[in-house]
This record gives C-alpha cells, structure tokens and sequence, in this order.
C-alpha cells in the first residue's frame, strides 16, 4: 500500500474456527477515501489489494452468497448468531 501511514480499521480473529482477518486503509480524513486509494484485506496468510470499489463489491458478492448459503442451509443459520452473541 505505498509508503503512506495506513491504520487498520478491524483486525478480528474468531474463536471458533482461528480463522484471522484484518482490514487496513490509508490513514486519511474523513470521507476522502478514493478510487485512487487501495485497502487491503488480509485472511490468514492471504492479502488481497483492493480499491475501495472493488472492497465494496466483493463484500456484496459475499453478502449475497451468504444468503444463497442460508437459503439453501438454513441450519447454517446458528453459525452466523453465534459469531455475533455477546457472551458476559
């Protein structure tokens, strides 16, 4: 990602599975990210180096394959509450 400062904005490991993911942008202000920007998502020991654009596309893509998923699956379901209880 250049030499610019970056920060990263999530960097999550969950418990159930070890799996890692983080996602890093360039450290700039406020809505001023741009197309000539990149943000690069990293799962496990893989790190894909994406525009903006590209990030929110893929996220849909996922979002609706999740659903296809839970269409399909619906036992799955319990999987995806469970990633988000929050236990005391």
């Amino acid at each position: 990602m250049n030499n610019k400062p970056t920060i990263e904005l999530l960097d999550m490991i969950w418990p159930e599975t070890g799996l890692s993911t983080t996602l890093t942008v360039p450290d700039k202000p406020q809505d001023t990210l741009g197309e000539g920007d990149q943000v690069q998502l990293s799962i496990d020991f893989l790190t894909i180096t994406l525009s903006p654009l590209e990030l929110i596309q893929l996220a849909a893509f996922l979002r609706v394959s999740m659903d296809e998923l839970m269409d399909r699956h619906p036992s799955l379901q319990r999987a995806v509450v469970n990633a988000f209880e929050i236990r005391d």
